[in-house]
């Protein structure tokens, strides 16, 4: 689900140019997320409501702020309908958003699945999605998008000649696939299509019923007229008022704002996905009226840990990024246990988010005889106990891939100054600056002695014991590839007020949207890219059909 390459350095990354600097793959490996400031909240909110004089003026039926999954997909039903759009996307084109280079979306229901036998019913998907949410979501929401899932992986292919494929049930599902992929050749999954060559024929269907797109132009400001939304004030080239019927906010998140993420979560976060996605969707329409939702949260990096030390966002093949996601010990900035590791670790992308978050800063211990055991070539879950049972999503990513270069990898990071190594547990605490480690190091390694955890319980196989030295600890950071929390919808995606009320004209999908995704994650592979296609065409379908009305 990377939205950059791994070859970017963090340092780089978190101190390149502003926002302001746009313009397709370019932006994203040059714009850094929003810097801090004391009052930027009170600036965020000035810029979404301070009108500016417009340079020109632009008309259509519906306007859509965005291009990503949400935005485009809204785009080609709003066209389908027959009505004219303007999208207004930040980047330089339509393949630099998460719904570009995601993997693939969840999906029921489809031509792939019922060709190969797959039993898996919008009934039993709606239920598991809401039982995992505890009900805290649009019901009616979740049921339109789940229900229309299948579908719309056959239109890539039907209708616009994006190849799709299946995923396997790596995060234990219960299923063959709950998930697609677009893979270009089917004998071999590293063919994924991404960028342009997933969602330009999207954009080229939209413009041929004669809409419009205005890349590297920013969504600033909702026009409101006697509490109606009547357009949005864009900047780019000059101020541009794109005048509305309806307006379809879709701006993807706040991946790429730092003090908002901090806001939300307590915490700093390493961004993976599209950082040009600042929060000003959710922004202007909370200017407009529009509240927000009561889940926030991420969708966490199931691949490894992160650290904004690090040279590189992350790496599979490395252990120091590795280690923290293999269900070794974990402990917070005082050297205390804050979670079963082994849920992170069989669940890493739903509850391992959740639980880095938790953690805050948090590392990951482990002595030379595990490190050892890594560097002789055994894969992390063979090393582990080979469990099945407990560690799912291990036996389907990790059995048979050995990592390479192993104590190369951990000495590099030490040297980098976001591991620790040190031949004594007290000195690693002191290291760390973790004066509990002892005392937690003492008690686990009893579990780990009698096979049991006694504290969170988390399965035999990941009570690996720290008693041989030297002793290396990895520090790490919540690492996410899209922020999950926005503003509060309806059931037809419309936002709404203080009271409830649909704001007429307005309408949120994709990652702004706060109505459909919960937090914690869905623990179906591939949802919140099914939120994003799925919510950007039922937005696309309710705006125009509230215009017919």
């Amino acid at each position: 689900m990377n939205a950059l390459k791994n070859g970017l350095s963090r340092r780089s990354f978190l101190t390149l140019g502003g926002v302001a600097a746009l313009g397709g793959a370019a932006a994203l490996a040059g714009c850094a997320p929003k810097a801090s400031a004391p009052d930027a909240k009170a600036e965020a909110a000035d810029d979404a409501t301070t009108m500016q004089t417009a340079d020109q003026t632009k008309e259509c039926d519906i306007a859509i702020v965005g291009a990503g999954g949400a935005g485009l997909w809204a785009a080609v039903e709003a066209v389908r309908a027959g009505k004219s759009v303007v999208v207004i996307e930040k980047g330089g084109n339509v393949g630099v958003a998460n719904g570009s280079l995601a993997g693939g979306p969840f999906m029921v229901g489809s031509k792939l699945q019922e060709e190969a036998g797959i039993d898996f019913t919008v009934e039993e998907a709606f239920n598991h999605i809401m039982e995992y949410a505890h009900w805290s979501t649009n019901a009616a929401a979740v049921k339109a998008a789940v229900a229309i899932s299948g579908e719309t992986v056959d239109q890539f292919t039907d209708d616009f000649g994006v190849p799709t494929g299946m995923r396997p049930d790596n995060y234990g599902a219960g299923h063959a696939s709950v998930r697609a992929n677009f893979q270009s050749d089917p004998s071999d999954s590293k063919t994924q299509t991404k960028g342009e060559d997933r969602m330009k024929p999207l954009q080229e269907f939209v413009e041929s019923k004669g809409g419009t797109f205005l890349f590297n132009t920013a969504g600033k400001r909702l026009i409101m007229e006697d509490g109606v939304c009547t357009g949005v004030q864009c900047e780019g080239d000059g101020v541009i008022d794109v005048k509305a019927k309806a307006v379809i906010v879709a701006t993807g998140g706040f991946m790429g704002n730092v003090d908002m993420m901090r806001e939300k979560f307590g915490t700093f976060v390493n961004p993976l996905g599209n950082i040009l996605s600042v929060g000003e969707g959710i922004d202007m329409v909370q200017a407009a009226g529009g509240q927000v939702s009561t889940q926030w949260g991420i969708a966490g990096n199931e691949f490894t840990g992160s650290n904004q030390k690090a040279d590189g966002l992350y790496d599979r093949k490395s252990a120091a990024f590795t280690i923290g996601i293999y269900g070794t010990l974990l402990v917070n900035n005082q050297g205390r246990r804050f979670s079963n590791e082994g849920k992170f670790a069989n669940l890493p992308l739903a509850l391992g988010g959740a639980i880095s978050l938790v953690g805050g800063k948090y590392y990951a211990v482990v002595d030379q005889a595990y490190v050892d055991g890594l560097n002789s070539g055994m894969d992390a879950w063979t090393l582990c106990g080979s469990d099945e049972e407990h560690w799912h999503t291990g036996m389907m990513t990790l059995k048979g891939k050995a990592l390479e270069n192993v104590q190369g990898s951990i000495d590099d990071a030490v040297s980098a100054g976001w591991a620790f190594k040190a031949d004594s547990i007290e000195a690693l605490a002191e290291a760390i600056d973790a004066p509990e480690l002892v005392n937690t190091l003492d008690e686990y390694n009893g579990y780990c002695a009698d096979g049991k955890d006694e504290q969170f319980y988390k399965p035999a196989c990941f009570l690996q014991p720290v008693t041989t030295g030297p002793f290396y600890a990895f520090q790490y950071e919540p690492s996410a590839w899209v922020t999950i929390g926005g503003i509060r919808t309806n059931d037809r995606l419309q936002a709404i007020d203080g009271d409830g009320l649909p704001i007429a004209g307005l309408y949120v999908a994709g990652a702004d949207n706060g109505t459909l995704m919960s937090a914690p994650y869905c623990d179906y592979e591939g949802y919140s890219l099914m939120c994003a296609y799925c919510g950007g065409r039922l937005a696309g379908q309710y705006a125009a059909e509230t215009l017919d009305a």
